[in-house]
């Protein structure tokens, strides 16, 4: 084997490692698009489980209402609306982000 084939077969191998890595390089910037995507797909879920979590507890206290007397329906009162100003804190804090 001459000198020449030796330089050619390392440039061949040379090429062949160089579009790998280009072909990997993608591949990572393709998952790393992925995983941006899940992670604001996961706030959005997220917020919207919190919605929910505090939606279940007003419903609750709603239901409460109905059935309890004019001194319990004031303190339930009381609290709906603690729970309403904690919502729009929450809200607003997932806003920010």
């Amino acid at each position: 084997m001459n000198h020449k084939d030796g330089f050619a077969s390392i440039r061949a191998e040379l090429s062949l490692v160089l579009k790998q890595y280009r072909e990997l390089q993608h591949f990572v910037l393709k998952q790393e698009e992925k995983i941006q995507h899940l992670l604001v797909e996961k706030q959005s879920l997220e917020s919207e489980l919190l919605q929910s979590k505090e939606q279940v507890k007003t419903i609750k206290l709603a239901q409460a209402i109905k059935g309890a007397d004019d001194q319990s329906t004031h303190a339930l009162k009381i609290q709906i609306n603690r729970y309403l100003r904690e919502i729009d804190q929450c809200l607003n804090l997932i806003n920010k982000d």
